[in-house]
């Protein structure tokens, strides 16, 4: 290793120890062996000297970087440690040849504003004050330097060269540096004296973000491109504009202030993301926005969920102009844009021809889960084609894919047979006994019904008396829906205003699952639980005509789940694996079992067509089943002993 060599990669390490932002560390790395392939090509050996004349050249060819500064910090800190075998802190912060210019009265004014600005607004000391003049000051002198003669001037260019500028600093010093720089910004901004994205910027890159086209894959990218010219007819300031508008919206119906900085998070970023790449909004620029590692990095956990829902809301807004602020937008496959295309396009195709079977979309996308598994898999073992796939192979992803429960396996290979039927009869491949390498992990098991015991009432019965608030309230009506009439959890948030007869006290809805259009008496208990719920609890801001509304803005209808959370609310001491609220219905039908109800009126209350269902319940009826037991002799079973 030659002495340059060594020197520089000192150079890099002591930065790296010091704390330095990556990308200070990349610019010096970059133009450490730009220099270093410069040299070996005119073959001559560095010296101090020589570092000093190729800087006052400014040849790009030399440092492979643009940006004088930077390439005066990394020079410096190269002839300190050829010189004198260590880097020193005079030499990591070289004084700046543009301090000494006289800031014009504009820029002065902007600052002197900004300076006041804070100390009316955010309790700065005088030594915070003067901290923060040196900072502004300094920063527009830079821009006067580089011929910037007004702020609206300043580029996205100049900040990321003025971030340059700073790599001499440790890491902490240069936050605090652009901290008030962004702050600066942020405050010229909302004068209107330069653009939105400056002050973003800044902060992205104090945050060692990026914002940038770059940094995404290269078939997003190009995606991208292909779009750009359709994005423009939406500008990003409209689309800020736009964006702003709806948030008012989300205030104007009661959202909470605090709920909205998400919403407004994702607009500016998402805008700077535009702005930025001269892109215009486009749903499909959004997406991939949503999910690059950008966003991901300064929208964390729900925040990002958020900001999600919010970017749907947007699509429908700027379609039509209308807000619907209560519909649900379920999100994507996850991996499935991940597939390569010979994997992606038959299945797709396959969801496709399952969905014309008219089945729900719960079924089409664990079908599309259970495939992608297989996939997944394909991918791992190198495959380019579905028509390399062999027996073999079949039984070895069985043997490797792992569930929670035989019956889950089952589930799984049954759909992935489907799909290999699917292929074949496609003529993707050509083997047509694919399938049955896939075996089952277990028979079919009779499930043992699991209902509330005794207890369990008992403590019903007591949250009933007792419910005050508006959600305890509403736990009633739903809890008494599934015991006293056996609804399912998914019929009971789907119920309508109108489906309620009060003057012939009964119920009338279309089942979700089967479609099968009921009609039940409504007992007299459930009613008045109903109308109490809808007096004294059930927000008066909805415009939903649902029976049970969300206690929260937008007051929409609400989903299955909630069913689930009233239980826990209501028996928060069960603990019964796999038992959720359908607990109701069981009970519902295994106590009406027990009063003497015939199996054909329990089946015409639970809405089902026939009684097969029910038989896993007449197990449960002790007293019954005690008058019909089997003679031991007709089980072979001699009886010696005892009393005849």
């Amino acid at each position: 290793m030659n002495k340059y060599t060594q020197v520089t990669s000192a150079i890099i390490a002591e930065m790296k120890e010091r704390g330095y932002s990556n990308r200070s560390v990349n610019n010096h790395a970059i133009i450490y062996e730009t220099l270093n392939r410069y040299l070996e090509s005119v073959e001559i050996e560095y010296s101090p000297d020589l570092g000093k004349a190729l800087l006052e050249e400014g040849s790009s060819d030399c440092f492979g970087i643009k940006g004088d500064f930077v390439r005066a910090a990394a020079i410096a800190k190269l002839n300190e440690v050829w010189l004198n075998g260590t880097l020193k802190n005079a030499t990591v912060s070289p004084r700046k040849p543009y301090s000494s210019i006289r800031l014009c009265t504009a820029f002065e004014s902007s600052v002197s504003g900004f300076l006041e600005y804070c100390r009316e607004n955010c309790g700065f000391s005088e030594s915070q004050i003067e901290n923060a003049a040196r900072r502004c000051r300094l920063f527009l002198k830079c821009m006067q330097s580089w011929d910037r003669k007004s702020l609206m001037e300043i580029t996205y260019e100049d900040i990321r060269n003025y971030h340059d500028e700073l790599s001499h600093l440790k890491h902490i010093s240069r936050v605090v540096e652009e901290s008030t720089l962004h702050q600066f910004m942020k405050y010229l901004s909302e004068k209107g004296e330069t653009g939105t994205g400056r002050y973003l910027y800044m902060y992205f890159l104090e945050r060692d973000g990026t914002a940038e086209l770059d940094a995404l894959p290269e078939a997003e990218r190009k995606r991208i491109e292909d779009i750009r010219q359709e994005s423009l007819t939406f500008p990003a300031d409209e689309f800020l504009a736009a964006g702003f508008d709806l948030i008012q919206i989300h205030l104007d119906e009661g959202y909470s202030p605090v709920y909205m900085k998400t919403f407004k998070k994702a607009v500016l970023y998402l805008y700077l993301f535009l702005d930025l790449n001269e892109l215009g909004f486009h749903a499909e620029i959004a997406d991939i926005w949503i999910g690059s590692t950008a966003a991901q990095s300064m929208l964390h956990g729900s925040s990002l969920g958020m900001a999600r829902r919010f970017l749907n809301v947007f699509r429908d807004f700027s379609a039509d102009g209308c807000v619907n602020l209560c519909k649900v937008y379920h999100k994507g496959i996850s991996g499935l844009r991940e597939l390569p295309e010979w994997c992606r396009v038959p299945l797709e195709s396959f969801a496709l021809h399952r969905s014309r079977q008219k089945l729900d979309d719960s079924t089409v996308k664990n079908d599309i889960y259970s495939i992608l598994r297989f996939c997944r898999y394909l991918l791992e073992r190198g495959l380019s084609s579905y028509g390399e796939i062999d027996g073999q192979l079949v039984m070895d992803f069985n043997l490797k894919d792992t569930h929670m429960s035989p019956e889950g396996k089952n589930s799984c290979n049954a759909r992935i047979r489907r799909f290999l039927r699917y292929l074949y009869r496609d003529g993707i491949i050509t083997k047509g006994n694919l399938h049955l390498a896939l075996g089952s992990a277990a028979s079919p098991v009779e499930t043992i019904v699991r209902t509330l015991d005794p207890d369990e009432v008992d403590t019903i019965r007591g949250y009933i008396k007792k419910a005050s608030s508006p959600i305890e309230i509403r736990d009633c009506a739903i809890m008494l829906l599934g015991t006293d009439m056996g609804m399912r959890g998914s019929d009971i948030v789907s119920l309508s205003l109108t489906d309620i007869d009060w003057k012939n006290q009964c119920i009338r809805f279309r089942q979700s699952k089967t479609g099968a259009d009921t009609w039940l008496a409504m007992p007299t208990g459930v009613g008045n639980a109903i109308y109490r719920y809808l007096k004294y609890a059930r927000s008066r801001g909805t415009k939903s005509d649902s029976v049970f509304v969300s206690t929260r803005t937008p007051y929409g209808g609400i989903t299955r789940s909630v069913c689930y959370s009233t239980l826990r609310r209501v028996l928060p001491e069960r603990d019964v694996p796999g038992s959720g609220f359908h607990v109701t219905r069981k009970s519902f039908s295994t106590n009406r079992l027990r009063s003497g109800v015939s199996p054909a009126g329990i089946a015409d209350a639970l809405g089902h067509s026939g009684t097969d269902n029910l038989r896993p319940y007449l197990s449960l009826d002790v007293r019954n089943m005690s008058k019909c037991p089997l003679s031991l002799g007709y089980l072979g079973i001699p009886v010696k002993g005892g009393r005849k």
